[in-house]
């Protein structure tokens, strides 16, 4: 009987234990999928120049985001290569994201910063597709 208690009890000891590091790992998984612990808040008004490579299904796409702080608002422009002129577009900084939207010939898009120094990463979706982009800040 006594060993019998023991195992029951060391069982269960092991279980909590594995079900805590579980629970623990699946939080921490859950809280990187937001930002990656070495993305950077972004200034209120992230003023700058920001050249992107966004990676279409085609091919990849270069494009230039350019934010003027205005009377103390954002006012920012993206312009695509190859297109004549910069469309204005939406900023909004939320903490270490840096949200862009603009409407385009297929409809409304988005795009969504992360910065660690000049390196820039993030993802679009425009038209139903989506993807990922890189860049660098000027």
């Amino acid at each position: 009987m006594k060993h019998s208690f023991i195992r029951t009890l060391a069982t269960g000891a092991l279980l909590l234990v594995a079900s805590t590091a579980v629970a623990n790992a699946q939080a921490a998984t859950q809280s990187g999928a937001a930002a990656s612990p070495t993305s950077e808040k972004w200034a209120a008004i992230p003023s700058g120049v920001y050249r992107l490579l966004i990676q279409l299904p085609e091919q990849p796409l270069p494009a230039t985001l350019t934010i003027k702080d205005v009377m103390g608002e954002p006012s920012a422009t993206f312009l695509p290569d190859g297109e004549a002129n910069a469309m204005p577009v939406k900023v909004t900084v939320k903490g270490t994201e840096l949200y862009v939207n603009g409407t385009a010939p297929k409809g409304p898009f988005e795009i969504v910063l992360t910065r660690q120094g000049a390196e820039i990463a993030g993802r679009w979706s425009y038209g139903g597709d989506t993807g990922k982009l890189t860049g660098k800040a000027e």
